[in-house]
């Protein structure tokens, strides 16, 4: 009966250091599987932040794109005005431009009543471009169709808004609309200060 125990222990003994090593092994596959899940998480973690760049990029440049289709627009506002249903006008006069005579350069002009503009044209129609620097860049300036004082005064509202955004001084400058409604290139520019 020795020799049967001995025996069942020495099984016993040896079925537990075959289980312990299957044990073993066991726990390091978890663990390999746990580290390899834990490397796809991180790679999935630093996937996601690329993303995220990539999409902010992308709207930054759809923003760029909205702001010069918005420069464009305003590009072809004052051309639209005068056109709208009348097939006959063009988009340049064959005259050789006009020149804003009044207001004179560095005239303070008020806030609640707009200048006396007058113009080298025998025209009461132009377009008014107001800017806020010298060179009216794109983005920096607005065009509003005249075709009398009192639409000027109308307009003017619209004109001290725009400048009051950015300060007190605007700059003034006309393209005229002859009597074939053709339009003349930009007149010179005109300083004023809104008090």
């Amino acid at each position: 009966m020795k020799n049967i125990l001995v025996s069942v222990v020495a099984s016993l003994v040896l079925v537990s250091s075959l289980n312990a090593e299957t044990t073993c092994e066991a726990v390091s596959t978890v663990n390999t599987s746990i580290e390899s899940l834990n490397d796809t998480v991180a790679n999935q973690q630093a996937l996601v932040s690329k993303l995220s760049d990539d999409i902010g990029v992308m709207a930054d440049r759809i923003g760029d794109m909205a702001d010069k289709i918005v420069v464009t627009e305003k590009l072809l506002s004052d051309t639209l005005i005068v056109l709208t249903g009348n097939a006959s006008l063009g988009s340049s006069s064959t005259t050789s431009g006009v020149v804003l005579t009044q207001p004179l350069d560095n005239t303070v002009a008020s806030k609640t009543t707009p200048p006396t503009i007058t113009i080298s044209t025998e025209s009461s129609k132009y377009l008014l471009y107001a800017s806020t620097t010298p060179t009216f860049d794109d983005g920096k300036t607005i065009s509003l169709y005249i075709e009398s004082d009192t639409s000027l005064k109308t307009s003017w509202p619209e004109v001290v808004d725009f400048a009051s955004n950015n300060s007190d001084t605007i700059y003034i400058a006309v393209k005229s609309i002859d009597v074939n409604n053709k339009i003349s290139s930009l007149s010179n520019g005109v300083k004023l200060n809104l008090e």
